[in-house]
Protein backbone atom coordinates (compact mmCIF):
# COMPACT_ATOMS: atom_id res chain seq x y z
CA UNK A 1 0.00 0.00 0.00
CA UNK A 2 2.53 2.45 0.56
CA UNK A 3 4.29 1.85 -2.68
CA UNK A 4 0.62 2.70 -4.29
CA UNK A 5 0.20 5.78 -2.21
CA UNK A 6 3.89 6.99 -2.98
CA UNK A 7 3.08 6.79 -6.65
CA UNK A 8 -0.11 8.46 -6.37
CA UNK A 9 1.15 11.54 -4.24
CA UNK A 10 3.75 11.51 -7.14
CA UNK A 11 1.35 11.81 -9.95
CA UNK A 12 -0.79 14.22 -8.10
CA UNK A 13 2.27 16.03 -7.22
CA UNK A 14 3.79 15.78 -11.17
CA UNK A 15 0.02 16.97 -12.34
CA UNK A 16 -0.20 20.23 -9.81
CA UNK A 17 3.27 21.52 -11.04
CA UNK A 18 2.35 20.68 -14.90
CA UNK A 19 -0.54 23.05 -14.31
CA UNK A 20 1.53 25.82 -13.47
CA UNK A 21 4.01 25.73 -15.96
CA UNK A 22 0.63 25.88 -18.63
CA UNK A 23 -0.65 29.00 -16.29
CA UNK A 24 2.33 30.71 -16.53
CA UNK A 25 2.98 29.81 -20.70
CA UNK A 26 -0.13 30.98 -21.19
CA UNK A 27 0.44 34.33 -19.60
CA UNK A 28 3.64 34.72 -21.06
CA UNK A 29 1.83 34.28 -24.49
CA UNK A 30 -0.75 36.64 -24.08
CA UNK A 31 1.43 39.47 -22.83
CA UNK A 32 3.28 38.80 -25.85
CA UNK A 33 0.34 39.21 -27.78
CA UNK A 34 -0.74 42.24 -26.03
CA UNK A 35 2.73 43.77 -27.10
CA UNK A 36 3.08 42.83 -30.60
CA UNK A 37 -0.47 44.47 -31.10
CA UNK A 38 0.09 47.74 -29.35
CA UNK A 39 3.02 47.79 -31.70
CA UNK A 40 1.27 47.17 -34.58
CA UNK A 41 -1.65 49.59 -33.26
CA UNK A 42 1.18 52.32 -32.77
CA UNK A 43 2.44 51.62 -35.93
CA UNK A 44 -0.24 51.71 -38.29
CA UNK A 45 -0.83 55.11 -36.26
CA UNK A 46 2.13 56.66 -37.37
CA UNK A 47 1.78 55.57 -40.91
CA UNK A 48 -1.44 57.35 -41.07
CA UNK A 49 -0.24 60.36 -39.59
CA UNK A 50 -0.70 63.36 -42.23
CA UNK A 51 2.65 64.41 -42.90
CA UNK A 52 3.87 67.81 -41.46
CA UNK A 53 4.82 69.13 -44.93
CA UNK A 54 1.96 68.13 -46.80
CA UNK A 55 -0.51 70.42 -48.20
CA UNK A 56 -3.95 70.57 -49.91
CA UNK A 57 -3.76 69.36 -53.63
CA UNK A 58 -5.43 72.16 -55.03
CA UNK A 59 -3.29 74.92 -53.80
CA UNK A 60 -2.00 75.34 -57.24
CA UNK A 61 -2.55 78.97 -57.36
CA UNK A 62 -0.41 79.36 -54.71
CA UNK A 63 2.38 77.04 -55.18
CA UNK A 64 3.96 74.77 -58.15
CA UNK A 65 2.69 71.45 -57.71
CA UNK A 66 4.69 68.54 -59.70
CA UNK A 67 2.52 64.98 -59.39
CA UNK A 68 4.61 61.64 -59.91
CA UNK A 69 7.64 63.68 -61.37
CA UNK A 70 9.36 61.67 -64.75
CA UNK A 71 11.93 59.23 -64.21
CA UNK A 72 15.88 60.92 -64.28
CA UNK A 73 17.07 59.45 -67.48
CA UNK A 74 20.87 59.05 -67.27
CA UNK A 75 21.55 62.30 -69.88
CA UNK A 76 19.63 63.99 -67.10
CA UNK A 77 21.79 62.67 -64.03
CA UNK A 78 24.71 63.13 -65.82
CA UNK A 79 23.77 67.02 -66.94
CA UNK A 80 22.89 67.70 -63.49
CA UNK A 81 26.56 66.34 -62.26
CA UNK A 82 28.30 68.40 -64.80
CA UNK A 83 26.76 71.82 -63.52
CA UNK A 84 27.04 71.04 -60.11
CA UNK A 85 30.89 69.59 -60.13
CA UNK A 86 32.20 71.66 -63.09
CA UNK A 87 30.06 74.85 -63.05
CA UNK A 88 29.48 76.09 -59.73
CA UNK A 89 25.97 74.50 -59.40
CA UNK A 90 24.48 77.15 -61.99
CA UNK A 91 23.96 76.78 -66.20
CA UNK A 92 23.80 80.63 -67.66
CA UNK A 93 22.63 81.04 -70.56
CA UNK A 94 20.96 83.67 -73.01
CA UNK A 95 17.52 83.01 -74.46
CA UNK A 96 16.87 85.23 -77.01
CA UNK A 97 21.07 85.72 -78.61
CA UNK A 98 22.77 82.91 -78.13
CA UNK A 99 23.33 82.36 -81.67
CA UNK A 100 26.01 85.16 -82.17
CA UNK A 101 27.26 83.55 -85.79
CA UNK A 102 30.35 83.81 -87.62
CA UNK A 103 30.61 87.70 -87.72
CA UNK A 104 33.91 89.32 -86.96
CA UNK A 105 33.59 92.89 -84.99
CA UNK A 106 35.82 95.32 -86.15
CA UNK A 107 38.65 97.29 -84.61
CA UNK A 108 39.32 100.57 -85.53
CA UNK A 109 43.31 102.13 -84.85
CA UNK A 110 44.78 104.94 -85.67
CA UNK A 111 44.44 108.97 -86.03
CA UNK A 112 41.26 110.91 -85.75
CA UNK A 113 41.61 112.07 -89.71
CA UNK A 114 42.80 108.20 -90.57
CA UNK A 115 41.16 105.35 -89.23
CA UNK A 116 41.94 102.01 -89.79
CA UNK A 117 39.27 99.19 -89.33
CA UNK A 118 40.01 95.69 -89.28
CA UNK A 119 38.36 92.46 -88.55
CA UNK A 120 39.27 91.94 -84.96
CA UNK A 121 36.86 89.68 -82.55
CA UNK A 122 36.87 86.64 -84.86
CA UNK A 123 33.80 84.05 -83.34
CA UNK A 124 35.56 80.54 -82.78
CA UNK A 125 32.07 79.25 -82.52
CA UNK A 126 28.58 80.58 -83.52
CA UNK A 127 26.97 80.54 -80.28
CA UNK A 128 28.31 81.99 -77.16
CA UNK A 129 30.18 80.06 -74.62
CA UNK A 130 30.41 79.53 -70.66
CA UNK A 131 33.81 79.00 -69.10
CA UNK A 132 34.24 77.52 -65.48
CA UNK A 133 37.77 77.32 -63.60
CA UNK A 134 40.51 78.87 -61.06
CA UNK A 135 40.50 82.36 -61.18
CA UNK A 136 44.17 83.64 -61.36
CA UNK A 137 44.36 86.98 -61.45
CA UNK A 138 42.22 90.05 -61.94
CA UNK A 139 42.92 93.40 -63.74
CA UNK A 140 41.08 96.83 -64.63
CA UNK A 141 42.74 98.11 -67.93
CA UNK A 142 41.63 101.52 -68.74
CA UNK A 143 42.50 102.00 -72.45
CA UNK A 144 40.72 105.40 -72.64
CA UNK A 145 37.19 106.53 -74.67
CA UNK A 146 34.98 104.13 -73.79
CA UNK A 147 37.09 101.26 -72.82
CA UNK A 148 37.26 100.26 -68.94
CA UNK A 149 37.58 96.17 -69.13
CA UNK A 150 37.22 94.00 -66.00
CA UNK A 151 39.91 91.32 -67.06
CA UNK A 152 39.56 87.72 -65.64
CA UNK A 153 42.55 84.96 -66.45
CA UNK A 154 41.52 81.96 -65.64
CA UNK A 155 42.54 78.59 -65.52
CA UNK A 156 39.66 76.67 -67.24
CA UNK A 157 38.27 73.19 -65.44
CA UNK A 158 38.65 70.21 -67.90
CA UNK A 159 35.15 70.38 -68.70
CA UNK A 160 35.96 74.08 -70.69
CA UNK A 161 39.74 73.02 -71.66
CA UNK A 162 38.60 73.17 -75.13
CA UNK A 163 38.64 76.82 -75.08
CA UNK A 164 42.09 77.22 -74.86
CA UNK A 165 43.36 73.51 -76.47
CA UNK A 166 41.29 74.86 -79.68
CA UNK A 167 42.71 77.85 -80.28
CA UNK A 168 46.31 76.72 -80.13
CA UNK A 169 46.06 76.03 -83.72
CA UNK A 170 46.03 80.08 -84.83
CA UNK A 171 48.67 81.32 -82.27
CA UNK A 172 52.14 81.88 -83.82
CA UNK A 173 55.43 81.95 -81.67
CA UNK A 174 56.29 85.39 -83.22
CA UNK A 175 52.90 86.97 -82.75
CA UNK A 176 52.57 86.88 -86.75
CA UNK A 177 49.06 86.47 -88.22
CA UNK A 178 49.26 86.00 -92.29
CA UNK A 179 46.00 87.06 -92.83
CA UNK A 180 46.79 90.13 -91.77
CA UNK A 181 48.31 90.79 -94.93
CA UNK A 182 46.75 93.16 -97.20
CA UNK A 183 44.09 94.14 -94.40
CA UNK A 184 46.09 96.35 -92.03
CA UNK A 185 49.56 96.56 -91.43
CA UNK A 186 51.61 95.30 -88.45
CA UNK A 187 53.31 97.59 -87.84
CA UNK A 188 52.94 98.02 -83.35
CA UNK A 189 51.52 94.75 -83.52
CA UNK A 190 54.15 92.27 -83.45
CA UNK A 191 52.77 90.49 -79.93
CA UNK A 192 54.50 86.92 -79.08
CA UNK A 193 54.03 84.49 -76.72
CA UNK A 194 55.66 86.57 -73.58
CA UNK A 195 55.30 90.25 -75.35
CA UNK A 196 52.63 92.50 -73.46
CA UNK A 197 49.72 92.21 -75.16
CA UNK A 198 50.03 88.25 -76.30
CA UNK A 199 48.73 85.30 -74.89
CA UNK A 200 48.28 85.15 -71.19
CA UNK A 201 50.71 82.73 -69.13
CA UNK A 202 50.35 80.87 -66.24
CA UNK A 203 53.65 81.83 -64.46
CA UNK A 204 52.87 78.87 -61.83
CA UNK A 205 52.35 76.17 -64.58
CA UNK A 206 54.41 73.07 -63.40
CA UNK A 207 52.72 70.46 -65.22
CA UNK A 208 54.78 69.51 -68.32
CA UNK A 209 53.50 66.51 -69.58
CA UNK A 210 52.70 65.77 -73.34
CA UNK A 211 49.59 66.99 -74.03
CA UNK A 212 49.03 69.47 -71.58
CA UNK A 213 50.47 72.27 -73.28
CA UNK A 214 47.41 74.18 -73.07
CA UNK A 215 47.87 74.74 -69.14
CA UNK A 216 50.81 76.62 -69.67
CA UNK A 217 47.96 79.62 -70.94
CA UNK A 218 44.89 81.60 -69.10
CA UNK A 219 41.84 82.27 -70.84
CA UNK A 220 40.75 85.94 -70.52
CA UNK A 221 37.02 87.11 -69.96
CA UNK A 222 36.67 90.60 -70.56
CA UNK A 223 33.60 93.55 -70.22
CA UNK A 224 33.28 97.03 -69.96
CA UNK A 225 30.52 98.11 -66.64
CA UNK A 226 29.01 100.98 -66.47
CA UNK A 227 31.00 103.46 -65.06
CA UNK A 228 28.02 103.14 -62.08
CA UNK A 229 29.15 99.85 -61.26
CA UNK A 230 33.17 100.93 -60.76
CA UNK A 231 32.63 101.44 -57.15
CA UNK A 232 31.52 98.03 -56.20
CA UNK A 233 32.17 95.17 -53.62
CA UNK A 234 33.95 92.25 -55.84
CA UNK A 235 35.73 94.06 -58.00
CA UNK A 236 36.77 97.62 -57.23
CA UNK A 237 38.14 100.28 -59.50
CA UNK A 238 41.59 100.56 -57.24
CA UNK A 239 44.64 98.74 -56.51
CA UNK A 240 48.15 98.86 -57.81
CA UNK A 241 48.31 101.63 -60.79
CA UNK A 242 50.19 101.49 -63.67
CA UNK A 243 50.85 103.37 -66.46
CA UNK A 244 51.51 101.87 -70.02
CA UNK A 245 53.51 103.54 -73.19
CA UNK A 246 50.67 104.27 -74.52
CA UNK A 247 49.25 106.08 -72.18
CA UNK A 248 46.76 103.68 -70.79
CA UNK A 249 46.56 102.69 -67.12
CA UNK A 250 45.55 99.12 -65.47
CA UNK A 251 44.81 98.66 -62.04
CA UNK A 252 44.88 95.27 -59.94
CA UNK A 253 42.85 95.01 -56.98
CA UNK A 254 43.73 92.72 -54.12
CA UNK A 255 40.79 90.21 -54.27
CA UNK A 256 39.80 87.41 -51.87
CA UNK A 257 38.31 85.76 -54.97
CA UNK A 258 41.74 85.41 -56.37
CA UNK A 259 42.19 81.39 -56.51
CA UNK A 260 38.34 80.76 -56.81
CA UNK A 261 36.13 78.87 -59.11
CA UNK A 262 34.43 81.32 -60.79
CA UNK A 263 31.82 80.90 -64.35
CA UNK A 264 32.13 83.69 -67.18
CA UNK A 265 29.36 83.15 -70.04
CA UNK A 266 29.45 85.36 -74.05
CA UNK A 267 31.03 85.15 -76.93
CA UNK A 268 33.91 82.72 -77.54
CA UNK A 269 36.48 84.79 -79.75
CA UNK A 270 40.07 85.04 -80.66
CA UNK A 271 41.48 88.37 -80.46
CA UNK A 272 43.74 89.12 -83.60
CA UNK A 273 45.76 92.02 -82.67
CA UNK A 274 46.64 90.08 -79.51
CA UNK A 275 48.07 87.12 -81.84
CA UNK A 276 44.61 85.45 -81.47
CA UNK A 277 44.31 84.87 -77.86
CA UNK A 278 41.36 83.08 -77.08
CA UNK A 279 38.73 85.22 -75.08
CA UNK A 280 35.11 85.14 -73.65
CA UNK A 281 34.47 88.99 -74.72
CA UNK A 282 32.12 90.27 -73.58
CA UNK A 283 31.59 88.29 -70.10
CA UNK A 284 27.92 89.13 -69.81
CA UNK A 285 27.12 86.70 -66.84
CA UNK A 286 29.45 85.99 -64.37
CA UNK A 287 28.87 83.74 -61.22
CA UNK A 288 30.26 81.87 -58.58
CA UNK A 289 29.44 80.35 -54.85
CA UNK A 290 30.60 81.46 -51.87
CA UNK A 291 29.58 80.57 -47.87
CA UNK A 292 26.10 79.38 -48.14
CA UNK A 293 24.95 81.26 -51.66
CA UNK A 294 25.44 82.17 -55.10
CA UNK A 295 26.48 85.62 -56.74
CA UNK A 296 24.60 86.30 -59.99
CA UNK A 297 26.03 89.38 -62.40
CA UNK A 298 24.74 90.34 -65.39
CA UNK A 299 26.25 93.26 -67.26
CA UNK A 300 25.47 94.88 -70.79
CA UNK A 301 28.83 96.07 -72.03
CA UNK A 302 29.12 99.56 -72.44
CA UNK A 303 32.41 99.60 -74.25
CA UNK A 304 30.03 100.21 -77.85
CA UNK A 305 32.13 97.96 -79.26
CA UNK A 306 29.72 95.22 -79.89
CA UNK A 307 26.35 96.72 -79.22
CA UNK A 308 25.23 97.87 -82.99
CA UNK A 309 25.28 96.43 -86.66
CA UNK A 310 28.00 98.33 -87.62
CA UNK A 311 30.65 97.06 -85.57
CA UNK A 312 30.82 93.68 -87.12
CA UNK A 313 31.89 92.97 -90.71
CA UNK A 314 28.96 91.19 -92.73
CA UNK A 315 31.30 90.91 -95.80
CA UNK A 316 33.14 88.18 -95.10
CA UNK A 317 30.95 86.02 -95.12
CA UNK A 318 29.56 87.35 -99.56
CA UNK A 319 26.73 89.05 -97.47
CA UNK A 320 24.48 91.46 -95.82
CA UNK A 321 23.21 91.65 -92.36
CA UNK A 322 21.16 88.80 -91.97
CA UNK A 323 17.66 88.10 -91.04
CA UNK A 324 16.80 88.06 -87.08
CA UNK A 325 20.75 88.20 -86.24
CA UNK A 326 21.61 90.10 -83.19
CA UNK A 327 25.34 92.23 -81.93
CA UNK A 328 26.46 90.53 -79.53
CA UNK A 329 25.80 93.30 -77.00
CA UNK A 330 22.65 94.66 -78.35
CA UNK A 331 20.10 95.77 -75.57
CA UNK A 332 17.98 94.38 -74.29
CA UNK A 333 19.71 91.73 -73.09
CA UNK A 334 18.32 88.28 -71.37
CA UNK A 335 20.12 86.18 -68.87
CA UNK A 336 19.04 82.98 -67.61
CA UNK A 337 20.41 81.54 -64.11
CA UNK A 338 20.08 77.70 -63.46
CA UNK A 339 20.86 76.52 -60.03
CA UNK A 340 20.86 73.00 -59.66
CA UNK A 341 18.73 71.23 -56.34
CA UNK A 342 18.33 67.87 -55.09
CA UNK A 343 15.94 66.55 -52.42
CA UNK A 344 15.09 63.84 -50.96
CA UNK A 345 11.74 63.63 -49.94
CA UNK A 346 12.21 61.81 -46.79
CA UNK A 347 14.50 64.12 -45.36
CA UNK A 348 14.12 66.21 -42.13
CA UNK A 349 13.99 69.96 -42.30
CA UNK A 350 12.37 70.36 -45.16
CA UNK A 351 11.47 72.69 -47.13
CA UNK A 352 14.95 74.06 -48.01
CA UNK A 353 14.07 77.43 -48.30
CA UNK A 354 16.45 79.95 -50.91
CA UNK A 355 16.22 83.95 -50.66
CA UNK A 356 16.96 85.98 -53.46
CA UNK A 357 18.24 90.14 -53.06
CA UNK A 358 19.31 92.53 -54.77
CA UNK A 359 22.73 94.13 -54.91
CA UNK A 360 22.84 96.39 -57.53
CA UNK A 361 20.73 97.28 -60.47
CA UNK A 362 20.58 99.18 -63.10
CA UNK A 363 18.20 99.72 -66.12
CA UNK A 364 16.20 96.42 -65.23
CA UNK A 365 13.54 95.84 -68.09
CA UNK A 366 12.46 92.04 -67.19
CA UNK A 367 8.57 93.67 -66.74
CA UNK A 368 8.65 94.61 -70.33
CA UNK A 369 8.94 90.60 -71.41
CA UNK A 370 5.86 88.81 -70.26
CA UNK A 371 7.42 85.63 -70.68
CA UNK A 372 10.81 86.79 -68.95
CA UNK A 373 9.04 88.18 -65.66
CA UNK A 374 6.69 84.82 -65.55
CA UNK A 375 6.97 83.00 -62.19
CA UNK A 376 5.57 79.47 -61.91
CA UNK A 377 3.09 80.35 -59.81
CA UNK A 378 2.10 83.67 -58.01
CA UNK A 379 3.59 86.42 -55.69
CA UNK A 380 6.95 86.19 -54.77
CA UNK A 381 7.05 83.75 -52.34
CA UNK A 382 7.43 79.92 -54.24
CA UNK A 383 7.08 76.60 -53.26
CA UNK A 384 7.74 73.48 -55.44
CA UNK A 385 5.22 70.60 -54.19
CA UNK A 386 6.11 67.34 -55.01
CA UNK A 387 3.36 64.28 -54.67
CA UNK A 388 1.72 66.19 -52.16
CA UNK A 389 4.97 67.66 -49.95
CA UNK A 390 7.06 71.16 -49.92
CA UNK A 391 10.29 70.33 -50.78
CA UNK A 392 11.61 73.96 -51.89
CA UNK A 393 10.43 77.81 -51.07
CA UNK A 394 11.94 80.44 -53.03
CA UNK A 395 11.11 84.02 -51.22
CA UNK A 396 12.19 86.82 -53.76
CA UNK A 397 13.04 90.25 -51.81
CA UNK A 398 14.06 92.81 -54.37
CA UNK A 399 12.36 95.76 -54.56
CA UNK A 400 10.15 94.85 -57.72
CA UNK A 401 8.35 91.50 -57.91
CA UNK A 402 8.65 92.23 -62.20
CA UNK A 403 12.26 92.28 -62.01
CA UNK A 404 12.81 88.61 -62.11
CA UNK A 405 10.91 85.92 -63.47
CA UNK A 406 11.32 82.57 -61.09
CA UNK A 407 10.57 79.38 -62.13
CA UNK A 408 11.01 75.16 -61.06
CA UNK A 409 12.58 73.64 -64.25
CA UNK A 410 13.41 70.25 -65.32
CA UNK A 411 12.20 68.78 -62.34
CA UNK A 412 12.98 64.46 -62.47
CA UNK A 413 12.84 61.73 -60.04
CA UNK A 414 15.84 59.78 -59.50
CA UNK A 415 16.14 56.00 -58.91
CA UNK A 416 16.43 56.26 -55.11
CA UNK A 417 13.53 58.92 -54.88
CA UNK A 418 15.59 62.06 -54.70
CA UNK A 419 14.01 65.09 -56.76
CA UNK A 420 16.52 67.13 -58.90
CA UNK A 421 15.97 70.06 -60.77
CA UNK A 422 16.71 73.80 -61.24
CA UNK A 423 15.49 77.20 -59.94
CA UNK A 424 15.39 79.20 -63.07
CA UNK A 425 15.80 83.03 -62.30
CA UNK A 426 15.67 85.10 -65.60
CA UNK A 427 16.55 88.65 -66.09
CA UNK A 428 16.53 91.59 -68.79
CA UNK A 429 18.71 94.91 -68.86
CA UNK A 430 18.82 97.40 -71.21
CA UNK A 431 19.51 101.27 -71.11
CA UNK A 432 17.91 103.37 -73.76
CA UNK A 433 21.01 104.96 -74.65
CA UNK A 434 23.95 102.60 -76.14
CA UNK A 435 26.46 105.85 -75.48
CA UNK A 436 25.23 106.13 -71.54
CA UNK A 437 23.09 104.45 -70.13
CA UNK A 438 24.03 100.96 -69.52
CA UNK A 439 21.97 98.71 -67.57
CA UNK A 440 23.07 95.87 -64.73
CA UNK A 441 21.75 93.14 -62.72
CA UNK A 442 23.39 91.67 -59.61
CA UNK A 443 22.04 89.27 -56.93
CA UNK A 444 22.66 87.11 -53.97
CA UNK A 445 20.85 83.85 -53.60
CA UNK A 446 20.98 82.16 -50.38
CA UNK A 447 20.33 78.43 -49.85
CA UNK A 448 19.54 76.43 -46.29
CA UNK A 449 21.06 73.44 -48.73
CA UNK A 450 23.58 73.37 -51.26
CA UNK A 451 24.64 70.63 -53.60
CA UNK A 452 28.16 69.34 -52.63
CA UNK A 453 30.77 70.31 -55.24
CA UNK A 454 33.50 67.87 -55.90
CA UNK A 455 35.31 69.81 -58.42
CA UNK A 456 37.81 66.87 -59.75
CA UNK A 457 41.44 69.03 -60.38
CA UNK A 458 44.89 67.43 -61.42
CA UNK A 459 46.78 69.23 -58.44
CA UNK A 460 49.65 69.17 -60.48
CA UNK A 461 48.86 72.12 -62.19
CA UNK A 462 47.71 74.45 -59.51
Amino acid sequence: MRTIEKIRFKNILLFFLLGIFVAVAQAQVTKRDHRTKEKAKTRGHRTNRVAENDVAIDDSFNNFLVTNPPRSTQDDVDNWNRIVTKMQGIEGFDPVGNIIGEYPAEKTQGSEVVLHFFNNWVPLDSKKHACCGKLKKFKIYDGGNDEMDWGFYITPNDAFSYLIKDVLQFKDPDGYDAAWDGEFSLAGFHMGENAPGGWHVDEKFRDHRPGNEWRKYLLEGEITPDESLYDNVFFPKRGNEVTHASGDISYTPNLGSLGREICIYGPWVRERVHNNRPEIHPSEMIWWRENKGYYLMFLQDDSNRFDDQGDFDFGVLGGSTPDNWKAWAEPPLTAQFKIAFEVMPRASKLPIKMDIREIYKRFVVTKDDADASKDSDTGTSHTLVVNNKKLLVVNEQQENDNDLGVKFVDITERADGTIQGYLQITTKVGGPDLAEDEGYHVIYVSSSKMPIVRTVRDHRTD
